[in-house]
C-alpha cells in the first residue's frame, strides 16, 4: 500500500500540487500560507479571527507529536520554490482510539478537490494508525465543510455545547478512506 506521507501523489486538476507531511522546518511556508487565507477562512479554521501568527503558534502547528499526530501540506512547486495551499491535520484526544481534525484550503483553490484529497489521505493514515474515530466541530454556517464531511461519511450531528457548531464523527471502523471516493460534480462545487 502507498504511504500517503510520501510526497508523490498528484491532484487533478492542478497537477502541479502533491499531498506530503507538513515538517517543522514549514514553518515560513505555513506562515505565508495563512497570512493569505481571508479573515472568514482564517475564522472558519481556527474560530477566530487570526491575522498574526506567533511563532510559537507557527512551532505548534508544524511541530506535531508523531504517536499521536498527523499534519499534511498540499503544497505546489514554481520558481520561486514551495508553496502550501492546503493543510490538513489530526490530533490524538486523551481517549487513544480517537483524534480531531481541521481542514483549511487557500480561497482561490477551493472547489478545486484539494479539501477532499488532504482528508481522504488523512482518513487514510488514520484508520492505519489504528484510530476508531476522526471528529471535528465545524461552525453550522460552514455549508461547504458539512457538505464535504457528509460526502466523506461524516456523521453531522448538532454540538449539544453550542448551537452555532456541528459536531462531525467519522467511524475509521465501519468505513475506509476506499470507500469515501471524490464525486468530481460536489468537487467542484466545494
Amino acid at each position: 500500500m502507498h504511504n500517503p506521507l510520501e510526497p508523490c501523489q498528484t491532484l487533478n486538476p492542478l497537477d502541479s500540487v502533491v499531498i506530503r507531511a507538513l515538517q517543522p522546518d514549514d514553518a515560513h511556508l505555513l506562515e505565508e500560507f495563512l497570512s493569505r487565507l481571508s479573515d472568514e477562512s482564517r475564522y472558519l479554521r481556527f474560530l477566530a479571527i487570526i491575522r498574526h501568527f506567533t511563532p510559537e503558534q507557527l512551532e505548534r502547528l508544524t511541530h506535531v507529536r508523531p504517536d499521536r499526530d498527523v499534519a499534511l501540506a498540499a503544497v505546489t512547486t514554481s520558481q520561486r520554490g514551495e508553496e502550501i495551499v492546503g493543510v490538513a491535520r489530526y490530533a490524538g484526544l486523551s481517549d487513544p482510539r480517537k483524534a480531531e481534525f481541521a481542514l483549511v484550503v487557500r480561497d482561490d483553490l477551493q472547489g478545486h478537490g484539494i479539501g477532499t484529497e488532504l482528508m481522504q489521505a488523512l482518513i487514510a493514515i488514520a484508520h492505519d494508525q489504528g484510530l476508531d474515530y476522526l471528529e471535528g466541530l465545524v461552525l453550522a454556517t460552514n455549508h461547504k465543510m458539512l457538505e464535504l464531511m457528509s460526502h466523506l461519511g461524516f456523521q453531522v450531528m448538532p454540538d449539544v455545547q453550542d448551537p452555532t457548531m456541528r459536531r462531525v464523527l467519522l467511524n475509521l471502523t465501519a468505513c475506509t478512506a476506499a470507500s469515501a471516493e471524490a464525486d468530481p460534480d460536489l468537487i467542484s462545487s466545494l
